[in-house]
């Protein structure tokens, strides 16, 4: 290996700062090591070393940095040994914080988890005392003492130091890695894949698709047998689950794209609202994102959304749709959009063999939601009698760009030509681009009619558990802040959805406390399917049919960030901490969460993980 002479008397961060960062990438490499599981497989085993001295390689190039520049700037050249020391000694001590919380936790920390510890009340709720306070302090110290003593050496003692030319080994191994890391994913090589989320804030490429299309990987192999879990995988759930269903019931989920909680009125949607009248009614209900691949990976998994990203990863579905399949139910899956756009062929419906029905490219658009509600219904009329079914209908109608078709009533006028939200403006009139919206909502009850009246038609109504609800909801500037569409905030106009439960035997009612989608799945596997293990082994939802608090915090997710939604209240956890807002989405001065929305985070931001012997779980 070339190296350079240092000089007894040299101190340019030129000569010693390469030998500094391998030093300072060992020792936050070290700690990652212990809490790594090690996967069997040797090319797994390569990759997961190569990923993590890569990435701490990295990280300690960005730490030392500023201490670097300072020395390349001559006022500056006193503070760049102190400015290292410190930068490092912090890095180092995060590492090992993170590493604990990964160890408790399952997940890293990350903005939300610091604004928590900041405003949030987390440090008490971990119970930590002075003696600890005390102890992390000496750790600190400790570390400084010890990068000091070894920046020392490299300044007086004649060494073979590594040359700067070396640390440019650290791009072509990021390549590497993340080449690896593109094939395990084609390949569904979950054990590795899985090995590297213990390092901290490492993040992998993947490009599946255009690794099929090029014939590199099998179109039916990257993905675990249906309820199996490759080496690594989250443990979800946490046990088997204990399902006992003799004569299950048929389900038809009806889910209407960005439908507003206030849609639900007779002159707006009289099919629903009649249904509504037969049914089970959740008066507060949300959704876990404002957006459709979150709010119907909560609907589905009983999880918050923020794991979405774990389970595509992983391919695992939803333990509700592993329970359906194992329990024979014949699956009828349409989309007025495609189901693939929102990614539940990745998530929801990954371990699934089931078709994902939409209409075919030259049907015009106000047009897709009638023809996967005609197919449906035709399904239906043909499902066998001793065969329970799950059938799954997303209208896509009142999304973007609002499809009203010249010939469905146009009730609300006057109506914009077009659902464009790209020329709107803080000052532009929301009235005609709304009644476009209540149009679009209009022409999608009549398709719910029609669903429910050919369900009727097919003789399974008297056995089929009806749910009728959306993903999210549709902003018109409805607070004055220039939100428009969705993905935008997470008021009570995006997040607020109904929710509507048809059961044979149940009696209808309304439910005035705050449910979630996270409590859909939960209820269906325990009454529809039997399932006696508890509901906290796969799920942080409630069961819907059983006592539920008035108010409890819910964890929400979009694209870019996440919040959560208490009571009136809304906590947007931003990188810099948390901010409290009204119902009308104004700032609430000097508003703090309670320990109640500290503990409800924490136990919904945890990855599903095996319980711990202590737990006494099998």
């Amino acid at each position: 290996m070339p190296v350079v002479r240092c000089r007894q008397s040299t101190r340019s961060p030129q000569t010693w700062m390469p030998s500094f960062i391998l030093a300072t990438t060992l020792l936050t490499a070290l700690p990652v090591m212990i809490i790594i599981e090690w996967p069997d497989a040797y090319d797994a085993r390569l990759f997961a070393a190569l990923g993590l001295m890569t990435h701490m390689g990295l990280a300690a190039c960005a730490c030392c940095l500023p201490g670097w520049l300072c020395g390349r700037i001559a006022p500056l050249s006193f503070a760049a040994t102190p400015v290292t020391l410190a930068m490092a000694t912090a890095w180092i001590l995060l590492v090992l914080v993170n590493m604990r919380v990964f160890q408790l936790f399952g997940f890293h920390l990350n903005a939300l988890v610091l604004a928590l510890l900041v405003q949030g009340g987390l440090l008490q709720q971990l119970g930590l005392t002075l003696g600890a306070w005390v102890g992390a302090a000496g750790l600190g110290l400790g570390l400084l003492l010890l990068l000091g003593v070894l920046v020392r050496h490299l300044h007086r003692v004649q060494r073979h130091c590594l040359a700067p030319r070396w640390l440019g080994v650290l791009l072509p191994l990021v390549l590497v890695t993340q080449g690896m890391a593109i094939w395990f994913d084609a390949r569904g090589r979950n054990d590795a894949l899985s090995a590297i989320e213990a390092v901290p804030w490492a993040h992998t490429a993947t490009a599946r698709r255009h690794m099929v299309n090029w014939g590199l990987a099998p179109a039916d192999g990257n993905r675990p047998p249906s309820g199996t879990a490759q080496a690594g995988t989250p443990v979800h759930p946490r046990s088997p689950l204990q399902c006992n269903a003799d004569a299950p019931l048929n389900v038809l989920m009806i889910v209407v794209d960005s439908l507003r909680h206030d849609m639900l009125t007779p002159a707006q949607m009289p099919h629903t609202f009649a249904f509504a009248q037969q049914a089970w009614q959740a008066e507060r209900h949300y959704s876990t994102g404002n957006n459709t691949m979150h709010g119907l990976f909560g609907l589905f998994y009983g999880m918050p959304a923020l794991h979405t990203n774990t389970m595509i990863r992983h391919r695992r579905g939803p333990e509700l749709v592993r329970q359906l399949d194992q329990h024979g139910y014949d699956f009828h899956l349409y989309g007025g959009a495609s189901l693939h756009g929102a990614r539940l062929d990745r998530a929801v419906f990954a371990e699934l063999e089931a078709p994902l029905h939409t209409a075919p490219a030259d049907v015009p658009q106000d047009r897709r939601d009638r023809h996967v509600t005609e197919q449906l219904a035709h399904a239906m009329q043909a499902q066998p009698a001793g065969n329970p079914f799950f059938g799954f209908l997303l209208l896509d109608s009142a999304h973007t760009p609002y499809a009203v078709p010249a010939g469905a009533e146009q009730r609300f006028l006057p109506q914009a030509s077009a659902g464009d939200h790209l020329k709107v403006t803080r000052r532009t009139d929301p009235t005609r681009l709304f009644n476009r919206y209540r149009n679009a909502i209009l022409k999608a009850d009549v398709l719910v009619g029609r669903t429910l009246a050919a369900l009727e038609a097919s003789g399974l109504a008297e056995r089929t558990v009806v749910i009728i609800t959306s993903d999210h909801g549709e902003s018109f500037n409805d607070l004055g802040r220039n939100d428009w569409g969705h993905n935008s905030n997470f008021s009570d106009i995006q997040v607020r959805v109904p929710l509507l439960v048809r059961w044979p035997g149940r009696a209808a009612g309304v439910e005035p406390a705050t449910t979630s989608h996270m409590d859909l799945a939960p209820t269906l596997l325990r009454h529809l399917l039997s399932c006696t293990t508890p509901i906290e082994h796969y799920s942080v939802g409630r069961d819907l049919f059983g006592p539920l608090p008035p108010d409890r915090p819910v964890l929400v997710e979009s694209w870019t960030s996440r919040a959560v939604r208490f009571g009136d209240a809304t906590w947007l956890l931003r990188p810099y901490g948390i901010e409290a807002r009204d119902a009308r989405y104004q700032p609430i001065t000097g508003a703090t969460p309670d320990a109640e929305v500290s503990a409800a985070l924490v136990a919904q931001m945890q990855v599903p993980q095996p319980p711990r012997e202590a737990d006494g779980a099998p």
